[in-house]
C-alpha cells in the first residue's frame, strides 16, 4: 500500500501487485490517497494489471478530485479577492497551496485554513459575514449555526475558531468551509510565532490567481506541527484521524524536493521558532512509514535528543495526562484497528 503513495512509478515494485486487494482499497480511501494511487499505477503501466474493481474505484476517485479542484481554486480565487485589503493578516495553508503543488487531482481539500494573528481575527471574520459566510458546522447537509458555547470552547480548546460556512453549489462542491487558525497548537499562546511567520508570508502565483500564504520553510513547519498537533493528541487517536496518511505524503512531496541547503533553512528556522523537535518528530515519521525520500533531511532529525522517545508520546492537554504507544514500530502502529488500545499512561518524569 505505502508504495502506492510514494508518486514514484518508476519505482514501483510490480510483484506488489497481488495486494491491490479490498482492503488495501478501503485504506487508499480512508486515508484520502486513492488518487495517488491511481496516478502511480497508471503512470507505471499497471492499472490494466490490478483488478477491474480496483481500478475503477481509484480512477473515480481521481476524477471526483480532479472535478472538485476545479470549484475548490474558483472559491480560493474568490477568497483571495474578499481578504486583498487585509494582505499580511493571514496566510492560507495546507491544501489551499498543496491541490497546486501536487500533480492534477492528486490531492484535494473539504476547505480553506487560514492562519491568523489573533489580533485580527475580527477583521477577518468581519469580512467573512459581510459575503454570506456563517458560523456553524454543516449537519445533515444543511448549514446549522455554532452555539455560542462552541463559539467560545473552539476558541479556548483548539486554537481555532468554529468554521465559517457558505452554500456555493458548485460541481463536486456544494458549501465552501474556512476555518481560521490562530494558533500553531491545541490552544492558545504562541501568538509571537503566529505572528513572525506571518511577517515573512509571501503571495504565491497560481497564473489563473495568486493567494497570501507562508514562505517555504515556515509552510513546511506549519505542516510538521499540524501533523504533530493531531498524531500526539487524545483525541484525535480517539477518532481514528491521528494517522490519515494524506498528512504524512504532504510532508514527503516536500521533502522530496529539497536539496541539502533547503534543509539546513528548514533546520535553522525551526530551531528558531522552537519546532526542532516537532520538525523532526513529522520528518522520522513519514520517512519511516513511507521511505526516505530525503536521507540528509532524515539523518539529521534521528539526530535530535530525546526524538525516539518523543515519537510515541500521547497527550490529553484537557486532562493534564500522558501516554505512551507500546507498539514502536510505526508501520505496525499504522495498521492496527485499535490505536487507542495501544496506549499506556505514564508521568511526566518517565
Amino acid at each position: 500500500m505505502m508504495n502506492l503513495c510514494r508518486f514514484r512509478a518508476d519505482a514501483f515494485d510490480a510483484s506488489e501487485l497481488v495486494y491491490a486487494t479490498p482492503g488495501v482499497l478501503g485504506q487508499l480511501f480512508y486515508n484520502r490517497v486513492a488518487a495517488i494511487a491511481y496516478g502511480v499505477l497508471t503512470e507505471g503501466g499497471f492499472a490494466d494489471r490490478v483488478p477491474r474493481e480496483f481500478r475503477n474505484s481509484v480512477r473515480m476517485a481521481y476524477e471526483a478530485n480532479a472535478m472538485h479542484n476545479e470549484s475548490y481554486f474558483r472559491c480560493l480565487a474568490e477568497l483571495s479577492g474578499l481578504l486583498a485589503d487585509n494582505q499580511g493578516q493571514y496566510a492560507m495553508l495546507k491544501g489551499a497551496v498543496l491541490c497546486k503543488t501536487y500533480p492534477t487531482g492528486y490531492r484535494t481539500a473539504n476547505d480553506v485554513d487560514l492562519l491568523v494573528h489573533p489580533a485580527h481575527l475580527t477583521e477577518i471574520e468581519s469580512v467573512l459575514r459581510k459575503n454570506g459566510f456563517i458560523q456553524g458546522y454543516i449537519r445533515n447537509g444543511q448549514i446549522q449555526p455554532a452555539s455560542r458555547a462552541e463559539i467560545i470552547g473552539s476558541r479556548m480548546m483548539r486554537g481555532e475558531t468554529v468554521p465559517y460556512v457558505r452554500e456555493v453549489n458548485l460541481p463536486g462542491m456544494r458549501f465552501l468551509e474556512v476555518d481560521l487558525n490562530f494558533s500553531l497548537g491545541y490552544s492558545n499562546g504562541d501568538d509571537g510565532l503566529v505572528a513572525d511567520m506571518l511577517q515573512r508570508s509571501i503571495r504565491m502565483d497560481f497564473g489563473d490567481f495568486s493567494v497570501c500564504t507562508l514562505c517555504r520553510e515556515d509552510f513546511f513547519l506549519h505542516l510538521c506541527a499540524h501533523l504533530h498537533k493531531e498524531a500526539s493528541t487524545i483525541a484525535w487517536v480517539r477518532m481514528r484521524r491521528d494517522m490519515t496518511l494524506y498528512k504524512y505524503c504532504d510532508i514527503y512531496l516536500m521533502l522530496g524536493s529539497m536539496d541539502r541547503e533547503a534543509v539546513d533553512v528548514v533546520f535553522s528556522r525551526a530551531k528558531a521558532l522552537g519546532l526542532l523537535r516537532i520538525c523532526c518528530y513529522a520528518i522520522v515519521q513519514t520517512c519511516r512509514l513511507l521511505d526516505v525520500c530525503n536521507p540528509y533531511a532524515y539523518r539529521r532529525a534521528t539526530e535530535c535528543p530525546g526524538i525516539e522517545d518523543f515519537l510515541h508520546i500521547v497527550v490529553a492537554p484537557s486532562e493534564r495526562k500522558k501516554y505512551r504507544y507500546q507498539t514502536e514500530n510505526l508501520l505496525d502502529r499504522f495498521f492496527s484497528d485499535s490505536r487507542i488500545d495501544d496506549l499506556i499512561e505514564v508521568n511526566d518524569h518517565e
